[in-house]
């Protein structure tokens, strides 16, 4: 199977989307003529909520009027397929990541991106969402080595001693007491989606751990925080 990885550019040809809403902005520093007036948007900016949203409509309206279809379990996923023979297109935002089992339909994958908007070719793929891939000849890997340390670094766990079970079955996991109050700086729901992504993504092993944790997301104890270290 073939892969190659495409960065898009934000704009198609110098031209961004019209907004389907009424959208005011100050004016930009550096540009203000000085009366204090706002500006009603016309095209999205990048960054606008609303931005992506209209990027996404452009793209489906044009890869489906190509021949692609969404998966219905994932609908980031477009496939071509006649017969045998298909061709995958991966979507992460602008970013698009290309397989194909054929050569000549990874060029017509690149044909019809090419024919609609401005594209940047960033060759095979190196990397993606947290993800570095490795290419040889008849293999690919996938690893988050990276993105794991970067996560223990941040949390001060880079030395830490490394564990033989992501729980230990000598603690159990219950409710935060009635009444007790727990982390509600949303830090343990956000290193727990950090810990949901990677065992999704590479570390099944760790799944059953990281859902059981995530039943306690609303009011976290502090053994329930001391168990999400222990994942880590």
């Amino acid at each position: 199977m073939w892969s190659w990885s495409y960065g898009f550019v934000a704009e198609t040809g110098g031209r961004k989307y019209r907004l389907r809403q009424h959208v005011y902005m100050r004016q930009p520093k550096g540009y203000s003529d000085g009366t204090g007036r706002i500006c009603l948007l016309i095209k999205t900016l990048y960054g606008l909520k609303q931005a992506s949203r209209e990027w996404n409509i452009e793209l489906d309206t044009k890869l489906r009027r190509c021949g692609y279809v969404h998966l219905r379990s994932d609908p980031c996923i477009y496939i071509w397929q006649v017969g045998e023979d298909f061709a995958i297109i991966t979507v992460w935002v602008n970013d698009l990541l290309l397989f194909a089992i054929m050569v000549i339909l990874m060029e017509k994958m690149k044909t019809d991106i090419k024919s609609e908007w401005e594209v940047m070719d960033l060759g095979d793929p190196k990397k993606i969402v947290g993800i570095e891939i490795t290419m040889g000849e008849d293999l690919i890997t996938i690893s988050s080595s990276k993105y794991i340390e970067s996560i223990l670094l941040k949390e001060g766990l880079g030395l830490a001693d490394r564990v033989t079970t992501p729980l230990d079955p000598n603690v159990p996991i219950v409710l935060n007491p009635e009444g007790n109050v727990g982390d509600r700086s949303n830090s343990y729901a956000w290193l727990l989606g950090e810990v949901q992504y990677i065992a999704n993504a590479m570390c099944p092993d760790i799944q059953y751990a990281v859902n059981r944790l995530a039943s306690y997301t609303a009011n976290p104890s502090l053994l329930h925080s001391m168990a999400l270290k222990c994942i880590l």
